[in-house]
């Protein structure tokens, strides 16, 4: 394809989606661009319009099972600007694919609270808040100011908080293409935010396989009732196992890869975790993973 010339510093082909992803299963993509600026993104995406190849855009890929099949269009991971992460005395900016990790410990660090509680999720800024990412001690949606999009027309588009529906897991931001975000802290002492972020780190290690193969929590907690990994714990499926993808002895809503699974071994386990929980206890687990 003579067009893939114009792309080639940002091109790689065939590349395992097993590599790009926290799960480590999934046959090869096609193509993977990792454009560096809105520049490059948009002429990128142009292209691809213009040849009919189908894309999608991955970040960390730490809420993905992809297929063993793969992806037969082009994978886009953002790069080069979309990494920076700046501050303004409170105030945090954050390119799409800064690793949420680093945000989190650079807040420590200056002494801004307000995202300690997103410590141990990993993933990009960008699918975090696809996702809302959080749990117990707060949501990423808490201290947003603004998300930066690229829209229709491939023009960057400005979208305040409270123009973005955020609920559990969820956002309506599903669908649309990052660019940065803005984000609101308070200031305090480093030495407190710190010790904060630290405690927090240190109950998600004692019950999480934070270090696993993993996609993270496979399904949603239900509205009300127990939470999705006690109700798996009380169907008696801690241990489950399909060829290499386990239910995790931990926290019963991780499934890991124990080294040699396949898409495949994982969704059956999945099936079986669902059917299994319905049986028992009559709920029907959804999926906070998504399948590609």
């Amino acid at each position: 394809m003579p067009f893939l010339k114009d792309f080639e510093p940002i091109l790689s082909e065939n590349v395992p989606l097993a590599r790009l992803t926290s799960m480590k299963v999934g046959g090869p993509a096609r193509f993977l661009f990792q454009p560096r600026s809105v520049a490059e993104l948009t002429s990128l995406i142009a292209a691809l319009a213009g040849e009919s190849i189908a894309w999608r855009i991955i970040g960390g890929g730490t809420n993905i099972i992809a297929a063993d099949a793969g992806f037969p269009g082009a994978l886009i991971r953002l790069a080069g600007d979309f990494t920076r992460i700046a501050f303004d005395g409170h105030l945090a900016t954050a390119g799409a694919a800064a690793p949420l990790a680093r945000f989190v410990r650079e807040c420590a660090e200056l002494g801004l609270s307000g995202a300690e509680g997103l410590v141990g999720i990993p993933g990009t800024i960008g699918g975090a808040l696809v996702m809302n990412a959080g749990g117990r001690w707060g949501s990423i949606s808490d201290i947003l100011d603004y998300v930066r999009i690229l829209d229709e027309t491939g023009l960057p588009r400005l979208h305040r908080a409270c123009e973005i529906n955020f609920s559990y897991r969820a956002s309506s931001l599903k669908g649309l293409i990052i660019l940065e975000a803005g984000f609101v802290l308070a200031e305090a002492a480093p030495a407190d935010v710190a010790r904060a972020t630290r405690d927090y780190l240190d109950r998600k290690r004692a019950s999480q396989d934070l270090g696993a193969s993993s996609a993270g929590c496979v399904f949603r907690n239900p509205p009300e009732g127990p939470s999705a990994g006690e109700l798996i714990d009380r169907a008696g499926l801690k241990g489950a196992s399909v060829g290499g993808a386990l239910v995790s002895h931990r926290h019963a809503n991780f499934i890991v890869n124990a080294g040699s699974a396949t898409a495949k071994d994982v969704l059956e386990l999945v099936e079986i975790v669902r059917k299994r929980v319905f049986e028992v206890s009559g709920v029907q687990l959804q999926p906070e993973v998504h399948l590609w």
